[in-house]
Parts: C-alpha cells; sequence; structure tokens
C-alpha cells in the first residue's frame, strides 16, 4: 500500500462557492480511477474533480463556508490529511456589484386603463 495523500498547497486559498482550485500534494492517487473521494471545507467536490498526475488535481469548491480541510481519499493510499486550509465565502452583491445576471429589454406592454368598467 502507497502512502496516505497528503494536500500541501493550494491555489487560490479562498473563494466563493465554484471557485476553480488546484490542488497539489504528494500521493493524490496513481490514476484518475484511484481517486474516490474528495471534499473541501467538508463538501464534496468528486464529480467537478480532474485528476492530473499523483501531484495534482483540479476541482471546484462546493458550497462550503469558512476554513476548512481539503481531503483526498484514493483507492491506493486510504484517507488522506492536509496542511493547508481553504475559506469558502458568499460574496454580497449590491448595486455597486458586477453579477452574471440577465435583463430583458423587450418593452413593456402597455395596459388599457379606463377601457373597462371595474364595477361588476
Amino acid at each position: 500500500m502507497v502512502s496516505p495523500p497528503v494536500v500541501t498547497g493550494i491555489s487560490p486559498k479562498e473563494g466563493p462557492p465554484g471557485t476553480r482550485v488546484t490542488i497539489r500534494g504528494e500521493n493524490l492517487g496513481k490514476k484518475p480511477q484511484d481517486l474516490i473521494s474528495l471534499t473541501i471545507c467538508g463538501c464534496d467536490c468528486l464529480l467537478s474533480a480532474e485528476w492530473k498526475s499523483p501531484n495534482k488535481i483540479i476541482a471546484r469548491s462546493g458550497p462550503g463556508k469558512g476554513r476548512g480541510d481539503i481531503i483526498v481519499v484514493t483507492v491506493s493510499g486510504g484517507k488522506g490529511t492536509s496542511t493547508v486550509q481553504f475559506r469558502g465565502y458568499h460574496e454580497t452583491i449590491g448595486p455597486l456589484k458586477e453579477s452574471a445576471v440577465w435583463v430583458e429589454e423587450a418593452p413593456l406592454q402597455t395596459l388599457a386603463w379606463g377601457r373597462r368598467s371595474m364595477s361588476p
């Protein structure tokens, strides 16, 4: 059996849900099928994980908030440890903050006020 996975570095160190996180370390699996679990701040991120090499995985962070470990579990090495933490946060959107919202620019339909009697 290989030594357990150890996460030694991440980039970036913080971000909102969906942040693309590069995870670096040792014994992160021998092949893509070796990776059986990946959690960031306690959130399961295995579905977004891209195994690149025994020393690198790329994944997207989940909805976890606050600081948390990055835990990798492999078939060959078992459950790993982390020497670094990721900080998840939720962005507050205000009137001066850019956001991805589509505004429909179709003209408003005019209402025919006064054409109908409102009484029964």
